[in-house]
């Protein structure tokens, strides 16, 4: 089964399944079914990043060890899930080049590459 990961802002479709919210502060009239903020980046990730303290590649480092490595047990959980289910993570950022959504995909890719991971 497909994995999906694609921004909430995007009009939801029946084509992705369950809805898994990985934002860490989600907007409450958005559909989603699921919501696993341990899977967003943490506030001092976030706030690091907003203020221009981090690049991209600080960021993908430090996002890998604190959410990556540290919650690999909820990635798991996604790529389970996927086997069986379609699935959609959905975070805020309109596109996957420098977002958290294209990391946690790629790694449930790396972790079963059956998967057929689509990053939107």
């Amino acid at each position: 089964m497909p994995l999906f990961s694609k921004s909430i802002q995007e009009i939801d479709s029946r084509d992705d399944g369950f809805r898994i919210c990985i934002m860490r502060k989600p907007h409450m009239d958005s559909s989603w079914d699921i919501w696993m903020p341990v899977l967003a980046p943490p506030l001092p990730l976030f706030e690091s990043c907003k203020k221009g303290e981090v690049d991209w590649a600080g960021y993908v480092e430090w996002f890998r060890r604190d959410v990556i490595v540290a919650r690999s047990d909820h990635i798991r959980l996604l790529a389970d899930m996927a086997k069986d289910n379609v699935i959609t993570i959905l975070c805020w950022e309109k596109s996957p080049e420098r977002c958290h959504r294209r990391l946690i995909a790629e790694e449930v890719l790396r972790i079963n590459p059956k998967i057929a991971v689509v990053i939107k």
